[in-house]
């Protein structure tokens, strides 16, 4: 008996360790952060730095843009339940517990790694947006290890409509450096929300990579009635659940409300080589509620990633920059609600 009730104690203080290791997704909503609006629409803006709201490793650092809101409908709001409060923390986590990698929402973007394969085992690399990290592993797909061997300056300035993000990166080590501007604007008198990038190659090595937008949107509990319009014909390269989702034409159309564990995932193709094919429509046709989301450049890929809690089609930029050369993206999402829900102009 004696033994037992041993191994109940150890196995409550275990539990209770787990549960002190994270907090509920709604914690971090106090971390620091600058209100933004425009009278038509509403968002929170969380700057990096100290009691930064993100963490992780996969991430641009720069212009996390979470709760989103229009005619009381958030856009972006938390789609997990808790998260893991140490950012090297990288273990196993339940259903609905995520770790540092992916402990945000919003429109967020990351950049694939640069110099990966270059660098070796123990060389150094880059992950734009975050800094420059030591290969400990042979995938780049992984997220790098925390701590980073250089994460740069950062800059941070905001109005009453829009934030200002800067990012200064010099390595010598590794030869890799950039300056990163990013701005986060809501237009005066329209719901309209910009996000606009300059990125500057500054090191000695080129800087070839992609940028994706996960583009996580809490539109509608379980994806229930989201519909996506695109203005090429859609083609999936993985079957979808056809009792989940489907492809007609142009849309992609959920065909009922997704339960925990089920997932609609697939790349997308069918997109050609000019910015016009970067215009997407996504609405609840059950309310109303929708947003459109362009950009002014070319599609490089098409993924799309969605569980019960959330929405997310990523559409990617190439980016290749020798040094002293400079590249410029903007993302405009326009929102709309019911009876306004024509595309604006």
């Amino acid at each position: 008996m004696k033994h037992l009730a041993a191994l109940v104690v150890l196995a409550c203080a275990a539990t209770a360790q787990a549960q002190a290791a994270t907090q509920p997704a709604s914690a971090l909503d106090d971390r620091s952060h600058h209100i933004i609006g425009n009278g038509l629409v509403r968002a929170t803006v969380f700057p990096p730095g100290e009691n930064a709201l993100y963490r992780g490793t996969r991430f641009d650092h720069a212009g996390i843009v979470m709760h989103v809101t229009y005619q009381g409908q958030d856009y972006s709001d938390w789609w997990f339940d808790r998260f893991v409060t140490d950012p090297r923390d990288t273990s196993r986590q339940p259903p609905g517990t995520v770790t540092a990698c992916c402990a945000v929402s919003g429109p967020v973007e990351e950049f694939a790694a640069v110099g990966f394969e270059e660098a070796g085992t123990g060389g150094r690399f880059l992950k734009p947006g975050i800094g420059i990290f030591r290969r400990d592993n042979d995938d780049p797909l992984r997220f790098p290890t925390l701590p980073g061997l250089n994460t740069g300056t950062r800059g941070f300035t905001a109005t009453a409509t829009g934030a200002h993000f800067t990012h200064d990166l010099d390595d010598p080590l590794s030869g890799y450096g950039y300056h990163y501007d990013k701005r986060v604007e809501l237009v005066p008198g329209q719901p309209r929300m910009v996000i606009s990038h300059l990125l500057t190659n500054t090191g000695t090595k080129p800087i070839v990579t992609t940028v994706f937008n996960h583009n996580f949107l809490t539109l509608s509990p379980g994806n229930a009635h989201i519909q996506l319009t695109a203005p090429f014909a859609l083609k999936n390269e993985k079957p979808l659940p056809p009792e989940l989702a489907v492809v007609e034409g142009k849309a992609l159309r959920y065909r009922k409300a997704l339960t925990p564990g089920e997932t609609v995932q697939s790349p997308f193709t069918g997109f050609g080589a000019t910015p016009r094919d970067y215009d997407f429509r996504v609405v609840n046709t059950a309310t109303g509620f929708g947003q459109r989301i362009r950009a002014d450049q070319p599609i490089a890929r098409i993924n799309l990633w969605s569980i019960h809690t959330n929405f997310s089609w990523e559409p990617y930029i190439a980016i290749a920059l020798k040094p002293g050369e400079s590249k410029r993206w903007t993302y405009t999402y326009d929102f709309f609600g019911p009876g306004n829900g024509k595309k604006p102009k």
